[in-house]
């Protein structure tokens, strides 16, 4: 495949995953030199494209294999994150957190990823690109083997406040599309374990965090017609840990 032809499936989707080996341009570069990465981000660079993982100074950004052993997520050329602003890291830990969350039944649909869209769309402190960029690191997440038990590790090595944030942006996330998913509450079951809390109370807390953010909860047959909700929170020093596959991104 064409980078020309990954570049127009990205206009309809916004990004494009796929592995070095469809990459028609690719098949006479050594991606394993330095040089051969410098040359591949130059034909990114000039079809107005980048990849995740990110290509930095001749190597592969935070991971240790190949290019050539990952799914690589193309998407439209737009910058940098500032990976400083707290908004920034709230955003990028709801999409990792969606992301995983997404990821708990095995597999991840199209639906998912829709849903995994709106909750970044709606952080309504975000300018267009940035959400654009927050999204397509979500989509990077999703490609990653991290699991559940992974977030849940780095969770349970989270202060006590970052804990406590972390459980509401799951909350957020939860109650997003005005329908608490069984897979949602059961995830926060875990959350809730790690921070001693009794679990008891999910439904009771989630209901009572709805009302708090004015979000009106319905059944999945009379969603249509409702106004997103808007999320804002500052963020704990210790959640770096959770976002470090981001950096540099």
């Amino acid at each position: 495949m064409l980078l020309a032809e990954i570049s127009s499936q990205i206009q309809n989707e916004g990004y494009f995953v796929g592995t070095w080996d469809l990459i028609d341009e690719a098949q006479f570069i050594d991606i394993e030199v330095s040089s051969g990465l410098n040359e591949f981000e130059d034909l990114l660079t000039n079809s107005g494209l980048e990849c995740l993982p990110k290509i930095v100074n001749g190597s592969v950004a935070n991971i240790e294999k190949s290019l050539i052993a990952v799914p690589i997520v193309f998407f439209n050329k737009i910058g940098r994150l500032n990976h400083k602003s707290n908004d920034i890291k709230y955003a990028l830990l709801v999409g990792k957190i969606a992301a995983v969350m997404a990821k708990v039944d095995g597999q991840v649909t199209q639906e998912e990823i829709r849903q995994i869209r709106k909750d970044i769309y709606k952080l309504s402190f975000l300018s267009e690109s940035e959400k654009y960029k927050v999204f397509i690191r979500s989509i990077y997440a999703l490609q990653q083997k991290s699991t559940k038990e992974d977030l849940m590790r780095d969770f349970s090595k989270l202060s006590p406040r970052a804990k406590n944030q972390a459980l509401t942006i799951a909350k957020d996330i939860a109650i997003a599309d005005h329908y608490i998913d069984r897979n949602e509450r059961l995830f926060l079951y875990e959350f809730y374990r790690l921070s001693d809390l009794p679990t008891n109370t999910v439904a009771r807390d989630l209901r009572a965090h709805a009302k708090n953010k004015n979000v009106a909860l319905e059944s999945r047959n009379n969603l249509k017609g409702i106004n997103e909700p808007e999320f804002i929170i500052d963020v704990d020093d210790s959640f770096e840990q959770m976002i470090n596959e981001f950096e540099n991104f």
